[in-house]
């Protein structure tokens, strides 16, 4: 995000709060980036289950831990959609990924802990790790919509 100092129109170097311009030395205060829509993950029969909602500040981050829905699952995937509906096929897909190398076992013994940070400039960074065996996986950049408030 580029900001300008109200005073001078200096750029400023930040995403949120108060921003003290190098420049006239002046205090700014700049608008928090927040996140459009909100951020949801399939559950099951195509739910978007919300993980973080709409208009929250960013930089921003959430942990969860999912398990397996049947016995013996080896691998979960995972449906990220941002919106504000709750049937997955109505909101914008951010991404879909697998997270494999389970040890098999009975349905919902597995514990999978995932990480969803987005950052400032709306780039979502999901992190998995297997509780169990420490296995962790990181998963390409997705980019959100984001706006300014």
């Amino acid at each position: 995000m580029n900001f300008k100092c109200v005073h001078c129109g200096a750029a400023l170097e930040t995403t949120s709060g108060m921003a003290k311009c190098a420049y006239c030395g002046n205090m700014n205060q700049v608008a928090p980036v927040v996140l459009a829509e909100a951020l949801r993950i399939e559950t099951i029969n195509e739910v978007a289950s919300i993980l973080i909602p709409k208009w929250t500040v960013l930089p921003a981050s959430i942990i969860e831990v999912f398990s397996t829905g049947f016995d013996n699952q080896s691998s979960v995937s995972v449906h990220i959609v941002q919106g504000e509906f709750e049937r997955v096929s109505q909101n914008r897909n951010i991404g879909n990924f697998t997270f494999d190398g389970i040890p098999t076992a009975p349905r919902a013994k597995p514990r999978i802990q995932f990480t969803f940070e987005i950052q400032a400039d709306g780039k979502l960074k999901v992190t998995a790790l297997n509780l169990e065996t420490q296995k962790e996986q990181t998963f390409p950049t997705m980019q959100l919509e984001f706006t300014q408030r």
